[in-house]
């Protein structure tokens, strides 16, 4: 149905006005998407400025253009476009990491923080997670200083139902989405690990975000105006590259 130019093709359960769209006649060039994605920078300082509601529509609308696994898509979304609720949840996503990082300092509760997060993920906060905290919970306890939600105005969280598919991947490309369609509407906008998990395990956090109990959160992304335009962008290089063939 979607190669056909005459709509002729008729596939039960399908409906060209319903569930296609038609395609704008358009030259796709290499160099346009590669300004974009060179461009790009994750922005973790922001204006005070809010974020307009028809651009966390435009942000959304492009989420819902990638590609799942499985159709249909089966993630779903939280848009926060609220300062006020960015703020209150600050001071909960402090106390929960407060009390991790005492529970990780505690050999027998590590264990069982191992056990249920596993080996890998539990390596990438040993490296990662901890040694930030350590620098940055006195400035969150006081207030002095924002390293979880930066200070953005809005937030987009990508949540997945409990019991139900693994749609992980779905829902980090969909966060890939995300990024690039704030980024060309001229906003900032960063992926932030750190959110989801204090949002699952706190249960004024979920309240606050109007969660329901077989509701998780898997991505968050924070969105807002860039205090600052970047210069340069960051030359990275692959860990590997194997040609076959």
């Amino acid at each position: 149905m979607a190669i056909c130019p005459t709509e002729s093709v008729v596939v039960s359960g399908l409906d060209y006005g319903k569930d296609f769209f038609p395609l704008p006649e358009v030259k796709i060039e290499p160099k346009p998407f590669y300004d974009l994605i060179s461009t790009r920078r994750a922005v973790r300082n922001f204006t005070d400025r809010e974020v307009e509601a028809e651009k966390l529509e435009d942000i959304v609308n492009a989420i819902s253009f990638s590609p799942p696994g499985f159709p249909p898509l089966k993630f779903e979304l939280i848009v926060v476009n609220s300062k006020s609720v960015m703020k209150e949840s600050l001071p909960l996503m402090v106390d929960l990491y407060d009390s991790l990082l005492k529970a990780l300092g505690n050999p027998i509760k590590r264990h069982f923080i191992k056990r249920e997060v596993g080996k890998r993920r539990f390596l990438t906060m040993q490296r990662h997670l901890v040694p930030s905290l350590k620098r940055s919970l006195p400035g969150l306890r006081e207030g002095s200083e924002d390293t979880i939600t930066r200070g953005a105005p809005a937030m987009i969280l990508l949540l997945s139902r409990k019991g139900e598919e693994e749609i992980s991947a779905d829902i980090h490309i969909a966060a890939a989405y995300g990024m690039l369609s704030a980024h060309s509407l001229g906003l900032g906008a960063s992926i932030m690990d750190i959110i989801p998990p204090a949002i699952n395990n706190k249960r004024e956090l979920r309240a606050l975000f109007g969660l329901s109990d077989d509701q998780e959160v898997v991505s968050s992304i924070i969105v807002g105006y860039p205090r600052h335009r970047f210069q340069r962008g960051i030359s990275r290089k692959m860990k590997s590259v194997q040609w076959v063939g």
